[in-house]
């Protein structure tokens, strides 16, 4: 079964060219420390993948980046939930510190959850004591793909219509987020352009984030300086290139929700569109990995999407059910901790995607 590492080495191989020789030195010279700040803290930048509800994956997987007193986080690039998780994290970061960042992170989707109530896509009370967090097959799913042949967000929702808009509107403090020490990157789809948008630090608030999250069968567009947006994955999920650019000398660390490989080529209706969802929302990141190939000095690592994740189904990222964001959440803590363990070792020093 490929993975994204597989993947990722045969392209380096695939592109490999034989190195020119050396040019003459005037005299030896030492290898670069391993980029470090203050008190031997490791500068990190890091890409978090968007997907709904599964973005709790990556809440888990941000409280054991925090637990680590190496990593010095200097910006964040994010799609869709991966940018509302990287709001969280840069504005609690410069508010309260790795505490401060914890407690938002938690405070968001707490939110998330209470303002969704029992919501439409929970759980059977069977499938929780199974474990079972797979709705595809419940009737609001089936209902919400009839009713999506015939009825769109522009039919059935007031403008400017989002059910994040109040979560975030409360929690956001703008002028805290575009003060953060990092950068920070968001990606949206401009609707009539078709192009990328990369919104920056000083221009992210609340719309820039609607905007990334903006699923079009699902919301009206967002307008963001009198212009409509839908979601950043269709394009960059999340981008990788403002990182690599603006801040070079730093770890990347991708953080992934949407599985890269299947262990089998699906047959049921809803597998197949299960399945086409993730290669879609992958695409992106595929192709800048591709283009990175070749890119001197990357210090690449991946904390992919947990294999459990591949038996929840699509509809489950539409599910705000608390136990279910919270089984995410330590499936993420876990693979934080364990990519942490790893890869220890190569932090700093050269890329761990090989190994992840």
């Amino acid at each position: 079964m490929a993975s994204l590492s597989a993947w990722w080495s045969a392209l380096k191989q695939r592109f490999k060219r034989p190195a020119p020789p050396p040019a003459p030195l005037p005299q030896p010279l030492s290898a670069p420390p391993p980029p470090i700040l203050g008190a031997g803290r490791i500068r990190a930048a890091l890409a978090l993948q968007g997907g709904g509800a599964h973005g709790a994956f990556t809440w888990g997987v941000l409280e054991a980046l925090l637990g680590d007193d190496r990593l010095d986080i200097i910006a964040v690039s994010g799609a869709s939930a991966g940018a509302m998780n990287g709001a969280m994290l840069l504005q609690g970061l410069a508010t309260g510190g790795p505490d401060g960042a914890r407690d938002l992170l938690e405070a968001f989707w707490r939110r998330i959850a209470a303002s969704s109530g029992a919501g439409t896509f929970a759980p059977s009370l069977f499938g929780r004591m199974l474990g079972d967090w797979n709705v595809d097959h419940s009737l609001a799913a089936l209902a919400f793909e009839h009713a999506g042949r015939w009825v769109g967000p522009y039919d059935a929702q007031p403008a400017d219509f989002h059910p994040l808009r109040a979560v975030l509107t409360d929690i956001i403090d703008e002028p805290a987020l575009r003060a953060a020490d990092a950068g920070f990157y968001v990606s949206a789809t401009d609707v009539a352009s078709g192009a990328l948008r990369i919104f920056r630090r000083d221009e992210i608030g609340v719309d820039a984030l609607l905007a990334s999250a903006c699923l079009p069968n699902l919301f009206q567009a967002v307008r963001v300086d009198g212009r409509d947006y839908w979601d950043g994955g269709y394009l960059a999920n999340p981008a990788l290139f403002p990182l690599v650019e603006n801040h070079p000398d730093a770890d990347l660390i991708l953080v992934t929700v949407n599985p890269f490989d299947a262990p089998e080529t699906p047959r049921r209706p809803d597998a197949i569109a299960a399945r086409l969802a993730q290669i879609t929302f992958n695409a992106p990141l595929r192709r800048e990995l591709q283009g990175l190939h070749g890119a001197a000095g990357l210090r690449l690592h991946h904390i992919p999407a947990a294999d459990a994740l591949r038996q929840v189904g699509r509809y489950s990222k539409l599910s705000a059910d608390w136990g279910f964001l919270n089984w995410l959440r330590e499936l993420g803590r876990a693979a934080g901790a364990d990519w942490l363990a790893r890869s220890a070792d190569r932090l700093g020093v050269a890329s761990s995607l090989e190994a992840a």
